[in-house]
């Protein structure tokens, strides 16, 4: 009996794969979650109601937090936008597609919120005053955006898309600085003793944290989601066009 060693070809072994932790994603979640759950516990057991307004009152603590991720996130899409215009690329096109797709979400919690309280406050559920006005105007503009985007998927939808979101930017910079350049029934809820209680800053700065927090992950979620999908579609046009190659050499 021959003890040589076989020349079978071993069975292959199946390959491993290496499965990575986002420990600083998760982290980040998590920090994000938490917050979400203190500002809540805050606003809702924390902070007293307001002693005229009520406990309609505690909208501001959402409208106001809503309001400030509103405005870095389309100040964000118009630095992205004018940065892709200049050097395109599909990093840039992502970062400002998702920070235009969440200021826009942010736009509509600040025009739902902001009547609820506007109504108990002034008596009128909206007025035509400039910082409701802009901020309005804003969210079409953002409308706007994504609605070129879906229309035309080619380069020029892109680049149009880009121009308008530039013109976000100097629009939130407005609505920042409205009542103080031109007036209006809007309060300043901040600079204007909105805050009164020491109890009612610490819900106010909790909430306004966690809606920022809240916004930077719907901000990078939708950019891993963007990135994949610009990912997939390269690969499906690498595909096309070997098939195409392998067409023509065939014939």
């Amino acid at each position: 009996m021959s003890l040589a060693p076989s020349t079978a070809p071993a069975a292959a072994l199946p390959r491993r794969v290496v499965v990575r932790v986002p420990w600083g994603w998760l982290t980040f979640l998590v920090v994000a979650a938490l917050l979400v759950q203190a500002a809540l516990y805050a606003v809702a057991a924390y902070a007293p109601p307001d002693v005229t307004l009520g406990i309609v009152q505690k909208v501001f603590y959402f409208h106001v937090g809503g309001a400030f991720a509103m405005l870095l996130c389309l100040v964000g899409a118009s630095l992205a936008g004018l940065v892709d215009l200049v050097t395109p690329s599909p990093r840039m096109d992502a970062l400002g597609r998702s920070l235009i797709e969440t200021g826009l979400a942010f736009s509509w919690i600040v025009l739902t919120s902001g009547p609820l309280w506007a109504r108990k406050s002034w008596g009128a559920w909206w007025t035509w005053e400039p910082r409701l006005t802009l901020t309005l105007l804003v969210m079409l503009i953002a409308l706007a955006v994504l609605a070129v985007r879906d229309l035309s998927q080619g380069e020029v939808g892109r680049r149009v898309g880009a121009a308008m979101a530039v013109l976000a930017g100097p629009i939130a910079w407005l609505i920042h600085v409205a009542v103080q350049k031109w007036g209006g029934t809007h309060p300043q809820v901040i600079q204007g003793g909105g805050v009164q209680s020491p109890e009612m800053r610490v819900a106010f700065w909790i909430s306004v944290l966690a809606l920022l927090m809240f916004a930077a992950v719907l901000v990078v979620v939708r950019y891993r989601g963007l990135r994949l999908e610009q990912r997939v579609l390269a690969l499906r046009l690498d595909l096309s066009a070997r098939d195409l190659r392998r067409a023509r050499a065939a014939h």
